[in-house]
């Protein structure tokens, strides 16, 4: 604005406030009011929360912090009941930009600070800088985030207790109610465990009872739970059928409807408290919104998890997930049009609670009013009715995918929601696998049928839910699988080793029927079952997106870049996609991105390309995060850092830091897939660029490399070139009889870390071959197993926390149950070669081909470490061998300090001096420190 003497005119702050509060309003972001009038001691703006609470915003220019924070103090005693006080800094170029609304509305560099809450000054600098838009989400969450309080988590478990609570009384009051209501739950979703199926009942009851709630906010013809309770239980099922008839969400109560029903039965002093435990969790937990709060309790209810496989993505990895896939994709769209999103095809075919989904419909939603666009009812429902497709084997979990979807905008009436309930489990010859039914075809044939009489399934078809209810191919449906645009998916994770757990929840015979015919079916489909069933549901998607433009989220066990039975699956990735984002966690708080998961997980973001096309100067990105987001604010904020930074070359210098409120969160760096292509996929192992980079360059160059150190050419070769690996504990199950007496066949027996602090092996244990073979072996087999001895030995499987030495010397051939003997007729060349794996480029190279399954418990494979570049000792002169073979000696009863020691530790210090000194190799002390300090080894964050 310009005055009547060409003086540009000034914007008073007081007209900034009106402003940024309509345009949090107007968006449809948060209930702001400002204060109009100037000099009030009003504050200036207000933030009321849907539960009820109040955030007010106090507002100046940037160069006015401190008056600002004189002004947050007085309010800090004026409004001492207010939940939070917020100062906002508005950049300098609003004062006199000539249209303010455009201005703010564009803006990138607002900064806010988190100054108290509840009448005291916040304990934390809780801070951020960006758009309007992250503001709200800074205020949306900050509920969440004061007083250290994770107010999801103990809103979960007011409604656990209240599950337990109601069930327990149900259970131990009414046995045939318990046994009606855990019935309904155990038909549909095959859980076994009654107690548990009872739980689900009670949450599902609950989900619909806060689903009445939130509604009878918005209409004023819904009365609330309190209000139908007055007539009882016949009152909730009176209001959920009015609502159904008379509005929809037929997905949402007829399954709690029929477990109702059930309790309505029982005596009053079953059935009232039993409602009472659950209306009480309705009232304690209104404020929580825009969570998966049911079906995070969902996931800790399911009683064999552990062999379904049930583990669901958490709510901030979601989040994340969904920011970072629509990242510049699709190209060339225009979010501001509603209709564009409803135009895709978007699956997840094991969708859980729909957790992935919800964040999918967000994340439009956000992009939508993010360029502009103001029909967000509308792009909803089109979503929720064209675009998502959801696919689980469990009713229940159907069930709380739909309400998540409908609670996102409860004023909307769904014609019908993509939402499919799979067959699961073997009926006479007829063997269903779930979404893995569409390994062989894009429509699934239901195998398995469920209970018409309780869920009005058809005999022919998958359920799926829709406005009208749960249907089947007797109305002419049948589940169908179409050409997708993008898949998000987490695929249930069992494997199949240590005693088969594939179908884990299903009794024995139709286990076995399932897996022989999931064998069948990923036959030829570069997929192994012994990786679990994550492979078969990689495969059963890759092919089913759009070529030159498809693009799949997935989160998967860590074992995927570097395990050898996910290596089929990286071929048939690298074959169809082009590997865009890679995300590892080094966080130790949460090394996984799953609820409940106790792996290390990743996340992939990869697009569908031409198959006889390469995608040549396209990088591949890997993150590797210091600080795993626990919150939905964090991750959004995480996923919009990670897309805005440029990554660091991995085959060049430098580091690409993620920082998070003044804090170094991550690192990412890029290269080209064709370096890695056929191989394990290498950014993730490190948390930090420069030992990715040492690690690569040792191990495909022959280069040792310090950062900030020399560089030096050394000699390797694969390990099976001259030498062998003996056998595995489970041969020497079958082939001997273990015993304390003194036979001829010794034997190293655990890896005690406490025990194993020197290099120098001593048995504790004797082998007695068995005259009759276990496993169907012949006679003789442990004879043989005997002629694979060796002197050398290389760790099967350790803890890098605790671990002291990964490689030991025996004076004689010996065999292990946890080590790796190695067979070579030189005693210099094991001498020498005990001393490179305990070194520090040793140990490198060992973490850089590790399959991670736990955070520092990691296994070395027998096929990468047959594989695995070792120092060449038959390069070596006669004086460098001699030389090794003394300094072996001089050190191998020295005492080695634990792996997050070793930078302090004097014995591998003298260990990396000879190396040095002997193979004229640069000083290691700072790879040493680096190696110490890796999380996965110190079990510390960076």
């Amino acid at each position: 604005m310009t005055g009547q003497g060409g003086e540009r005119e000034t914007t008073r702050e007081e007209a900034v406030n009106v402003i940024l509060a309509e345009i949090l309003r107007d968006d449809g972001l948060l209930d702001a009011r400002a204060e109009r009038r100037s000099g009030s001691t009003a504050p200036d703006i207000r933030v009321h929360l849907h539960g009820g609470e109040t955030i007010i915003l106090e507002c100046k220019w940037a160069d006015s912090r401190g008056e600002l924070e004189d002004q947050l103090a007085e309010r800090l005693e004026q409004f001492p009941e207010t939940l939070a006080l917020v100062g906002v800094l508005y950049p300098e170029i609003l004062r006199t930009a000539p249209n303010t609304r455009d201005e703010l509305t564009s803006a990138k560099d607002l900064s806010w600070f988190l100054f108290g809450s509840r009448g005291k000054l916040a304990e934390t600098n809780t801070a951020g800088s960006g758009s309007v838009q992250e503001l709200a989400d800074f205020i949306r969450t900050l509920p969440f985030r004061l007083e250290g309080v994770d107010q999801v988590a103990a809103a979960a478990n007011t409604i656990g207790y209240a599950i337990e609570g109601s069930s327990s009384l149900i259970r131990t009051k009414h046995r045939r109610i318990h046994e009606q209501i855990a019935s309904i739950v155990a038909e549909s979703d095959n859980e076994n465990n009654r107690i548990a199926a009872l739980k689900i009942g009670c949450l599902v009851l609950f989900n619909a009872l806060a689903f009445q709630d939130r509604l009878s906010a918005l209409n004023a013809d819904i009365p609330t739970v309190q209000g139908s309770l007055r007539d009882g239980i016949a009152g909730i099922l009176n209001t959920w059928r009015d609502i159904r008839e008379s509005i929809d969400y037929v997905p949402v109560f007829e399954l709690a409807e029929q477990i109702l029903e059930e309790l309505q039965d029982a005596p009053s002093d079953v059935s009232g408290p039993a409602m009472d435990f659950l209306v009480r969790a309705v009232d304690e937990t209104r404020q929580i919104e825009g969570h998966d709060l049911s079906g995070r309790l969902f996931h800790t209810l399911l009683s064999d998890a552990k062999y379904t496989g049930a583990y669901y993505t958490s709510v901030p990895t979601a989040t994340m997930l969904a920011q970072l896939v629509f990242d510049g994709w699709p190209p060339n769209v225009d979010w501001a049009d509603h209709e564009f999103p409803a135009s895709l095809s978007i699956a997840d075919i094991a969708c859980g609670t729909g957790t992935l989904l919800m964040a999918v419909a967000s994340e439009a939603q956000r992009k939508h009013e993010q360029a502009g666009g103001s029909m967000v009812a509308e792009l909803h429902k089109a979503m929720v009715e064209q675009a998502l497709h959801g696919y689980d084997v469990q009713l229940s979990a159907i069930h709380f995918a739909a309400t998540s979807l409908a609670m996102l905008n409860p004023k909307i009436q769904f014609d019908r929601m993509r939402l499919w309930v799979m067959p699961h489990g073997v009926d006479g010859e007829r063997v269903s696998l779930g979404s893995l039914d569409f390994l062989s075809s894009d429509e699934a044939p239901v195998q398995h049928a469920l209970s018409p009489e309780t869920l009005g399934v058809s005999e022919r078809g998958a359920e799926r839910m829709s406005g009208q209810g749960l249907r089947g191919p007797t109305s002419g449906e049948t589940a169908r699988l179409p050409e997708l645009d993008l898949v998000i998916m987490n695929p249930p994770f069992t494997r199949s080793v240590g005693g088969n757990l594939l179908f884990g929840s299903l009794p024995a015979q139709e286990r076995r029927a399932m897996q022989d015919e999931l064998s069948r079916r990923i036959k030829g489909r570069q997929a192994s079952a012994t990786a679990g069933l994550g492979p078969a549901f990689v495969a059963t998607v890759a092919r089913r997106l759009r070529s030159e433009e498809g693009r799949m989220a997935l989160v998967l066990p860590a074992t995927l870049a570097t395990g050898q039975s996910w290596a089929q699956t990286r071929t048939l990735i690298e074959q169809l996609f082009h590997i865009d984002l890679l995300i590892t966690s080094h966080d130790p708080m949460q090394w996984n991105f799953s609820d409940s998961a106790d792996f290390s997980e990743v996340l992939l973001i990869a697009t569908r390309r031409d198959s006889q096309k390469r995608t040549e100067g396209r990088p591949t990105k890997f993150v590797n995060l210091w600080r795993n987001p626990d919150n939905i604010f964090d991750a959004g904020r995480m996923a919009r850092i990670i897309a805005a930074t440029d990554s660091a070359e991995l085959d060049g210098v430098g580091t690409a830091l993620l920082e998070l409120d003044g804090r170094h969160v991550g690192e990412m760096v890029s290269t080209s897939q064709s370096t890695f292509e056929g191989g394990k996929w290498p950014g993730g192992q490190f948390a930090r660029a420069d030992l990715t980079r040492s690690a690569m360059r040792l191990l495909q160059n022959q280069r040792v490399w310090v950062p900030g150190g020399g560089s030096a050419s050394i000699s390797l070769c694969r390990l099976d070139e001259f030498v062998s690996l003996g056998p595995d504990r489970r041969r020497l199950v079958d082939g001997f009889e273990r015993t304390d007496a003194i036979t001829a066949y010794p034997m190293v027996e655990n890896h005690k870390t406490e025990d194993r602090r020197s290099l120098e092996a001593r048995p504790n244990k004797y082998l007695a071959p068995l005259p009759t073979p276990r496993g169907g072996q012949r006679p003789g087999y442990g004879e043989r197993l005997w002629e694979q001895a060796g002197r050398l030995l290389v760790a099967e499987r350790l803890w890098l926390n605790t671990t002291r030495v990964v490689s030991m010397y025996a004076n004689q051939p010996v065999l292990s149950n946890v080590w790796w003997p190695v067979r070579n007729g030189d005693v210099r060349h094991d001498k020498a070669l005990c001393n490179y794996f305990n070194s520090t480029i040793g140990i490198l190279a060992l973490m850089a081909t590790r399959t991670t399954t736990r955070a520092g418990w990691v296994a070395l494979k027998k096929a990468a470490l047959q594989r695995l570049p070792i120092l060449d000792v038959r390069a070596l002169t006669e004086d460098q061998l001699d030389a090794l073979s003394k300094l072996f000696d001089e050190i191998s009863e020295m005492e080695f300090m634990r792996l997050p020691e070793m930078a302090d530790d004097p014995a591998r210090a003298a260990l990396d001096d000879g190396m040095s000194r002997i193979l004229n190799l640069p000083d290691l002390a700072p790879l040493r420190r680096l190696i110490a300090t890796e999380p996965v080894v110190s079990n510390e964050r960076l």
